[in-house]
């Protein structure tokens, strides 16, 4: 491909027998954009075989196979290792393409020659492909924005191009996590500049039973402390670098996220009172007083208040 026109390197890791898979796989050879290649990660997938005859047949296409157990963000590295183009994109197993999704996202990086990154919005859908509210917006806002927390990063790892340099200065996806690692990717690519915004609906995100990105409360436990945790440790590492502008600006997006997230614990605590189960009131409690009290007991007065006091929580 051309310095115009290059190669996108489409990234599918899957370790499991995904009924979505071929979907996923031909919204990609639906692309209106000609430069592709995919590379497929087996990281796992029971029944191999099914695996190739998915894609057997489609061109510029190869599957490349690491041995279970490993990370979600291993198997992603290992296909870009695999790869050669000059832009990176990672679809899930389960999520579709809009036909134009690359065309315009590569156009934009084209007129946008700083940015690392593009990212896009979406809309959500169910197990049948069915769309449901509500969608999830592409906002354009500059690194500052979305360091600080005032700014919401993008919505999952789908949603970014990402130009391949750019991808090797920070290093990759951190090769210890499996879960969110997409969010402490960002973080990273946000140091080297503003990402280019493609506010059109572009990706496809399923929602069904087999979500590593549940809802459950202990999915959402999980998913909230490893988020206080990856803001902590690069709020720590930015100062330990004098870097003390981008360790203030993490510090703040903590404190956004810890109030967000106290907030609905609160919600949470009453909910579990109501079924009476004390022990994960006990647990939300204890998460929304350590990590803002304001927010939890704001929450529950709030609803308190609306729900006409204890008679309905």
């Amino acid at each position: 491909m051309t310095s115009t026109s290059p190669l996108v390197s489409v990234i599918l890791a899957t370790n499991r027998s995904s009924p979505f898979l071929a979907a996923a796989v031909s919204s990609v050879v639906a692309q209106t954009y000609p430069g592709w290649e995919l590379v497929i990660v087996d990281n796992g997938a029971p029944d191999p075989v099914a695996l190739s005859a998915v894609v057997a047949g489609i061109p510029r296409t190869s599957i490349v196979r690491v041995p279970p157990p490993v990370t979600v963000s291993l198997a992603r590295n290992a296909g870009v290792t695999a790869s050669g183009g000059d832009l990176l994109v990672f679809l899930d197993d389960d999520d579709v393409w809009h036909p134009e999704r690359l065309e315009r996202q590569v156009a934009l990086l084209r007129a946008e020659p700083s940015a690392p990154a593009s990212y896009c919005g979406g809309w959500h859908m169910d197990a049948n492909g069915r769309p449901f509210a509500p969608s999830w917006p592409a906002v354009p806002a500059n690194a500052t924005e979305m360091l600080s927390g005032t700014a919401r990063l993008p919505h999952i790892c789908g949603a970014m191009l990402i130009r391949r340099h750019a991808f090797a200065e920070v290093g990759g996806f951190s090769p210890e996590l499996s879960m969110m690692e997409d969010f402490e990717l960002a973080l990273r690519l946000l140091g080297r500049g503003t990402f280019a915004c493609a506010p059109e609906e572009l990706v496809g995100y399923r929602r069904h039973d087999g979500n590593v990105t549940g809802t459950g409360i202990d999915n959402v436990r999980v998913r909230r402390s490893a988020l206080d945790g990856i803001l902590t440790r690069h709020a720590w590492a930015a100062g330990a670098r004098g870097d003390e502008r981008t360790a203030a600006l993490l510090r703040e997006h903590r404190e956004r996220e810890r109030a967000r997230a106290s907030h609905d614990a609160g919600l949470a605590t009453l909910a579990a009172l109501r079924r009476r189960r004390i022990a994960d009131a006990a647990r939300e409690a204890r998460w929304g007083t350590s990590h803002s009290a304001t927010a939890y007991f704001g929450a529950i007065i709030g609803r308190l208040t609306r729900g006409g006091g204890s008679r309905r929580w």
